[in-house]
């Protein structure tokens, strides 16, 4: 009879369109925002469209979602609604940690500022990349994967609601990705504009920087508990919460270890705030609504009261 906040990572296909209208509209959503640009330095315009540059785009993305989320979340406070559960994916973990009370959200903001420089493949390395891959049925992970060198799992977003085919996230050297892909039918395969293998052992540098970083901040006993998205438990400690932001960087995500987690925890709703995870058609073991445009705030009222959902004071 619980709430769950849900929230992901950048969509492959990610459109800010939705966040540009919540900014305009919602006093919440723009606090945000603004916070995230004063404590990083960067305008407000390029956290909402991050422009062209790709050597600042995947980073301004990043801090951009995560103000995104954190507005979301002040916003439905506004309307009451809070979560008794809270969990997420990639970057959502690490938003995740900040709204379950573990982590501040100005050290959340700091830490994905850091997501250029050293923690980026040198340009003259061997190019990296990730796709995000479907598997029909009859298919098998071997056939992706497992036996593929240069390429690694790096996450099953879960079943369609169709039970024709799963979405797996796939990282590693772009070329072994391409080659694989030459392999299938092209409508099997989006490929991210990411240019390193995200959820994947060759983000080492990546996690080291995190976990120098995140050896400085002060952490917390979770406030509300927190499910993983890397093995199927919940966290309780200030040290699980702070290992799971360096951990998350090199190993694979599962939709299913969070979303079963906050089914045991009795969720019978869960939000996902902002476009962080593929919108419809994907199996959850309970309804879920997005939020991520303007009018889906109404929505979320609506289904909270539909699905009688108890929520925390």
């Amino acid at each position: 009879m619980s709430l769950a906040f849900i929230l992901g990572q950048k969509n492959l296909t990610y459109d800010p369109t939705g966040l540009a209208g919540l900014y305009e509209r919602h006093e919440p959503v723009r606090a945000a925002y603004d916070r995230a640009a004063q404590w990083t330095g960067i305008d407000t315009g390029l956290l909402l469209r991050p422009g062209s540059d790709p050597a600042q785009r995947s980073r301004n993305t990043s801090i951009g979602l995560a103000a995104a989320m954190f507005g979301i979340a002040d916003l439905l406070a506004g309307h009451g609604i809070h979560p008794a559960m809270i969990g997420g994916i990639s970057l959502g973990a690490m938003v995740s940690g900040a709204l379950c009370g573990a982590v501040s959200r100005q050290d959340v903001i700091g830490l994905l500022a850091h997501t250029d420089g050293d923690q980026r493949p040198d340009r003259a390395e061997r190019p990296e990349g990730c796709v995000a891959a479907v598997l029909p049925l009859g298919q098998t992970y071997e056939s992706f994967y497992g036996t593929r060198p240069g390429i690694w799992f790096g996450g099953d977003f879960g079943m369609h609601t169709s039970g024709a085919f799963r979405m797996l996230l796939l990282s590693g050297y772009r070329d072994a990705l391409d080659e694989l892909a030459s392999g299938y039918p092209p409508e099997y395969f989006v490929f991210s504009d990411e240019t390193v293998a995200v959820h994947s052992p060759l983000r080492y540098r990546a996690r080291d920087v995190l976990a120098r970083v995140a050896a400085g901040i002060e952490f917390s006993d979770p406030a509300v508990p927190m499910c993983s998205s890397l093995e199927p438990r919940v966290l309780h400690s200030a040290e699980q919460v702070r290992s799971e932001f360096s951990r998350n960087v090199v190993e694979p995500v599962r939709a299913d270890h969070l979303t079963g987690q906050m089914r045991r925890l009795g969720a019978r709703l869960g939000v996902i705030l902002g476009p962080t995870l593929p919108r419809d058609g994907f199996e959850f073991p309970f309804p879920v609504v997005y939020v991520d445009a303007p009018d889906d705030i109404s929505q979320v009222v609506a289904a909270v009261r539909e699905h009688d959902v108890l929520l925390p004071m």
